[in-house]
């Protein structure tokens, strides 16, 4: 089983590097196919995905928020205020996922790769409607909450959605890159501790801490340690408009392929 999640560990990381993403898009979907594969109760299995995936995002968002950190791309204020409000969502997307059956949390995982895909081919930012609702002084509060909603229950840092938001609000294109990688880190933080602790008791068998499968999150981490590089020096190898249309082809066919086994 562990040479089975070794290798979903590699591929997540390969991915993960070549599409420039955190990592949650891939991996929640490879850990759904390797937990059912390894005969894990099926009731079990989205949330076991989710909860490890938030886990494995918290070793990738440190390094990510550091590296912007240290560049001074991540707004630290907008960070601080907006940070409290996604775990408030966080904590209440994994509440709502840990009590939802096994299908419409599988197909509400697959409908959100079809938003992703479409999030990867158009610039949402530039919208007048989302600009318009982006600078109210309320946005940044309640957009906060809804995106750890739903980054808990997709098992994403969040970043996906983060960064045309901010984009939208003003912040240039380097700055909300850099903002919502640090954002991803308290999201996947209070992600992994609320599946921890809304797993805790039940019968998952041996080696998890709640919905947090421990030999996958090693061998995600892993995984993503030694591959990420691989996958991001095969990136600059391809034009990127091409590479985002690969990636939300990618995404589409997971999108797919988790709603069709929900069905």
């Amino acid at each position: 089983m562990f040479v089975l999640f070794g290798l979903s560990g590699l591929a997540a990381g390969f991915l993960a590097g070549l599409f420039g993403i955190g990592g949650g898009l891939i991996m929640v979907p490879v850990l759904v196919y390797a937990f059912t594969a390894a005969g894990f109760a099926a009731q079990h299995v989205v949330a076991m995905a989710l909860g490890t995936s938030m886990a494995a995002i918290v070793f990738s968002a440190a390094q990510s928020a550091y590296g912007h950190y240290r560049l001074g791309s991540a707004s630290a204020p907008t960070v601080c205020r907006t940070a409290p409000w996604a775990i408030a969502g966080v904590t209440v997307g994994t509440v709502v996922a840990a009590g939802v059956s096994r299908v419409p949390l599988l197909i509400f995982v697959g409908c959100f790769q079809f938003v992703a895909a479409a999030l990867m081919l158009s610039d949402v930012s530039k919208y007048t409607v989302v600009q318009a609702l982006a600078r109210q002084s309320v946005a940044l509060r309640a957009c906060a909450v809804a995106i750890g909603g739903v980054a808990a229950m997709a098992g994403i840092g969040g970043g996906t959605l983060f960064t045309p938001f901010l984009r939208a609000s003003g912040m240039d294109t380097r700055q909300a890159i850099g903002t919502s990688a640090a954002l991803g880190l308290p999201v996947s933080i209070a992600g992994a501790a609320s599946y921890a602790s809304a797993g805790y008791g039940l019968d998952l068998g041996g080696w998890t801490l709640g919905y947090v499968h421990l030999p996958a999150l090693l061998a995600l981490v892993l995984g993503s340690v030694l591959t990420v590089r691989l996958g991001v020096a095969a990136a600059h190898q391809v034009d990127a408009r091409a590479l985002s249309r690969a990636f939300a082809v990618f995404l589409v066919l997971n999108g797919a392929r988790l709603m069709a086994s929900a069905l």
